[in-house]
């Protein structure tokens, strides 16, 4: 959760937190079994290669340890705290939405991951008693601290694609950070119309470390359903107050040059800043993906245009859509050198190993900042679906059929291009954290990929994951095999 943050708020605050507030401590210690319980509770040594571990780093008997289970009574008990916490949020005596509302988006009945089916033991039966004779208090007034506890329960819910339950959180995450607004802090969504420059108050360390992982988590939702983003990705003075550098126009600015300073001598963007402002501008373009052809893509986010009634000129979305490859490039040619790499071996082509071993097709690209290479796939993967959902040309003036042919196989070829250095950075052995943020950007390079050797090497690269970390990609593997039209793995 802080690959993108140099602050490493995650990492470094949640815990110190998770002593003195419940809700933090169980959505971290459920978010913590459950991983263990995907990987059979291995868990790798931390510091280097050591010669005998701190006992604090063991349990006793882990093989004997559920750990699902674990997980499941930690989430069952951090519910009922974060709804505890919307309902008084404020201090307020009413709460600022219906119980209903927030029940629904919060209750764990409906989660394949939640412990609904539990069964009657002491140990879960004070928890069910509770839920429906009274309301746990929690012990925090953090609006901070609530809304890290909502995204690590979001996160939860990920861990093994729990669609509909990521879904409900996600929603009720963005809930929260609206609630924010009646405190003067930053909210999510803005009443001003889209564009206009709205000032904020600057929000606090923790508010905006959870935010960047909300809009990350929104991002992957928008694009693994293909619906549009809950943010609003229009609203400049929101992402401005998120700790991005737009200039009037809403461009990044750049942040490898002399210029790269606002009047008012603002240090230039970090790389977790930098990396941010990729997440919303692949948030904009998700969002015009989703849209397509229709009105709304022409005046996006505004409710009252009509969505996918009345197509649009073909020419209007060209438009649209260099504008979006414009904004790509700036932020691209705004970066400082670490987003370069360090090291880059060529695929071996002497004949010393199989040729259709990963190392005899691919590349192995290796970046000093693990954040700087999950960023430039995630980059790689943007520039790729820009590529393959340009819109067509004006056929009034028609070119020939070679001029054609010759832009379609140029677009193939940078396609090509693009995807292969996806898979090049997943091959330089990252850390676990770059690893499991690559799997969308291995998948846009598996769907385009067309030669057997090469998406198997796709593939090794997704199960890998999954088995090492936990984290789900089997959904990932399933889909590309059925596109591929393979039943399985070719020997």
């Amino acid at each position: 959760m802080d690959l993108f943050d140099l602050g490493c708020y995650f990492a470094h605050h949640v815990p110190v937190q998770a002593i003195t507030n419940p809700l933090v401590r169980h959505s971290a210690c459920a978010y913590a079994a459950k991983q263990l319980g995907r990987v059979r509770g291995r868990k790798a040594a931390i510091g280097g290669i050591v010669s005998r571990q701190a006992d604090m780093e063991l349990y006793p008997h882990p093989e004997t340890v559920d750990w699902a289970y674990i997980g499941a009574k930690y989430y069952d008990r951090a519910i009922p705290l974060l709804i505890e916490e919307l309902l008084h949020s404020g201090g307020q005596e009413t709460p600022m939405t219906p119980i209903t509302s927030i029940e629904e988006t919060f209750s764990p009945q409906g989660s394949a991951s939640s412990p609904q089916g539990l069964p009657k033991t002491p140990l879960f039966e004070p928890f069910a008693k509770r839920r429906r004779l009274s309301r746990p208090t929690s012990s925090s007034n953090n609006p901070d601290e609530t809304l890290a506890a909502a995204a690590i329960l979001c996160v939860y819910e990920f861990l093994d694609n729990a669609n509909t339950a990521w879904a409900r959180h996600l929603s009720g995450t963005k809930s929260l950070f609206d609630l924010a607004e009646k405190e003067g802090m930053m909210p999510v969504q803005s009443p001003s119309s889209p564009g206009r420059m709205s000032q904020r108050i600057k929000p606090s360390r923790g508010r905006r470390a959870t935010f960047w992982n909300f809009a990350r988590q929104d991002f992957l939702a928008a694009f693994i359903n293909e619906t549009k983003t809950r943010m609003n990705t229009e609203d400049i003075g929101l992402w401005r107050a998120a700790g991005l550098h737009l200039d009037d126009q809403g461009f990044v600015i750049p942040s490898n040059t002399e210029d790269s300073h606002f009047p008012e001598r603002q240090i230039a963007m970090r790389e977790d800043m930098l990396s941010n402002a990729l997440i919303w501008l692949m948030s904009k373009l998700i969002n015009h993906l989703a849209t397509g052809d229709s009105v709304d893509n022409i005046y996006p986010q505004q409710r009252e245009s009509p969505t996918g009634l009345i197509g649009v000129n073909q020419m209007t979305l060209l438009g649209r859509w260099k504008v979006l490859k414009n904004e790509f490039q700036i932020w691209h040619d705004g970066l400082p050198e670490t987003f370069k790499p360090c090291a880059r071996l060529p695929p071996v082509i002497d004949g010393s190993v199989p040729v259709d071993s990963a190392r005899g097709v691919f590349s192995e690209t290796w970046y000093s900042i693990p954040m700087c290479a999950s960023t430039m796939q995630s980059y790689h993967m943007a520039r790729i679906l820009l590529l393959v959902n340009r819109p067509f040309e004006s056929t009034v003036r028609r070119s020939t059929v070679s001029r054609r042919l010759f832009s379609y196989r140029s677009i193939e070829n940078e396609v090509r291009d693009h995807s292969h250095k996806i898979v090049s950075i997943a091959l330089g052995r990252p850390e676990g954290s770059v690893r499991i943020h690559q799997v969308q950007p291995l998948f846009v390079a598996g769907q385009c990929l067309t030669e057997t050797r090469e998406r198997r090497v796709v593939l090794h690269l997704l199960r890998g994951i999954e088995s090492d970390l936990g984290w789900a990609t089997e959904y990932r593997v399933h889909q590309l095999l059925k596109e591929w039209q393979w039943n399985d793995d070719p020997s």
